[in-house]
């Protein structure tokens, strides 16, 4: 799994960066095998004028389906990476799950014909 981060108007501290690297992998972790590359944009939309500006986009990458995009915009960047985090790695499970397991699969087994063998009438 290739992971790579990007802050836009804001530094990406060491300490930042510890934690989305934390974050990612143990939400992650169920689905890191299937997962080629996972980006994650960190971004202050409003900069020194404050309020709810802070955005967290993730963008994972599973070869052979779309890429789950999720966006997060809050008052606090910790809280924007968190909601982020949750909701794109339900959608890579799902995703995955999708892929892996068909949804509707035929029984194997023929039903057994042979205990209604007998005519009607016919007993004993």
């Amino acid at each position: 799994m290739n992971l790579q981060m990007v802050a836009q108007d804001f530094s990406l501290t060491p300490s930042l960066q510890d934690y989305l690297q934390r974050r990612l992998g143990a939400a992650f972790a169920r689905v890191s095998s299937r997962v080629m590359r996972i980006v994650v944009h960190l971004r202050d939309l409003n900069g020194p004028r404050g309020g709810c500006d802070m955005a967290c986009q993730i963008s994972v990458t599973i070869p052979g389906q779309p890429a789950v995009v999720i966006r997060e915009v809050q008052s606090d960047m910790y809280k924007a990476i968190n909601a982020a985090i949750k909701r794109a790695a339900y959608r890579a499970r799902v995703v995955t799950h999708r892929r892996s397991s068909p949804r509707y699969a035929k029984p194997d087994i023929m039903p057994d014909t042979s205990l209604h063998s007998e005519e009607p009438g016919a007993r004993d």
